[in-house]
């Protein structure tokens, strides 16, 4: 097992995928920097099994597919950062819990379960997702707790 806490390739030139297996070695993992690349495919569940990722930032590359739920067991991400990608969502967007930033056609409503995210979320933007309807009230339930 490896004792990396902070991986940071942003702003490379990067391309390829992210290897499927990318969290299981890494369980001590806390910041993922991996924005303003050209990377693409998809983010594989296995980033869940870094279970003490904060900081997870994809923005500016080409990952499509659906967001894995798994992010949603991530109890300490505080800011993810998945902005201008080709992301889309189920529809009931049980990602939720980490979700920070968007840029993603997700094309839905925000479900009541929005009161349910994570007490280390700091921020939610929802920029620019095609999101539609109206705001919970579960809304006010976010406390956004910080140690």
């Amino acid at each position: 097992m490896s004792a990396v806490q902070l991986l940071a390739f942003h702003l490379h030139k990067l391309s390829g995928t992210l290897p499927s297996n990318l969290g299981h070695g890494m369980p001590i993992l806390e910041e993922f920097l991996c924005g303003g690349n050209n990377l693409s495919g998809f983010i594989s569940a296995s980033i869940s099994n870094s279970s003490r990722l904060r900081v997870l930032d994809l923005a500016g590359n080409s990952f499509k597919g659906l967001i894995p739920e798994s992010l949603g067991n991530l109890e300490y991400l505080e800011d993810l950062n998945l902005i201008k990608n080709k992301f889309f969502s189920d529809s009931t967007f049980s990602f939720l819990a980490s979700l920070t930033n968007c840029d993603n056609p997700l094309d839905g409503v925000l479900p009541a379960s929005i009161g349910n995210l994570s007490n280390s979320l700091n921020s939610f933007e929802g920029n620019d997702c095609k999101l539609k309807g109206v705001i919970p009230h579960e809304i006010g339930n976010l406390t956004g707790d910080k140690d």
